[in-house]
């Protein structure tokens, strides 16, 4: 079988609650927001990478505590100190404080409003 990763898919609280967070926080592109079948939905891109934030009706969303358990997305941003601290002026919940690196990545874990883990990242130097 040959298969692609096609985009991924959050089971969200709130659209409007995360959009907030991926398009104003992130500065992620909003492609879509709408209804279908109750359940409301929002695709949201970073740099051609689709995520697609799902609502379901209050009825039938479950009851979950912690929606981010075992799963971190990665994303590579440049300026990662100056999104540090933005993000902290923000008040954005910070799971593992910035990690300054000298060499690799420097590191900045995060998580969105329902709790997903996100691990923000900017290569630097090498070792020589």
């Amino acid at each position: 079988m040959h298969s692609v990763f096609a985009h991924l898919i959050l089971d969200v609280e709130s659209v409007e609650k995360s959009l907030g967070f991926y398009r104003d926080k992130l500065g992620f592109e909003v492609r879509s927001v709408g209804e279908l079948d109750g359940h409301r939905l929002a695709s949201i891109w970073a740099n051609g990478f689709e995520i697609l934030l799902l609502q379901q009706p209050e009825e039938d969303q479950p009851i979950i505590n912690d929606r981010g358990r075992g799963l971190v997305m990665n994303f590579q941003v440049a300026g990662l100190r100056q999104v540090d601290s933005q993000l902290k002026r923000e008040h954005v919940s910070v799971l593992r404080e910035l990690d300054d690196a000298a060499f690799g990545d420097r590191t900045l874990l995060i998580t969105d409003p329902d709790g997903y883990a996100i691990l923000l990242s900017e290569p630097v130097g090498t070792v020589h």
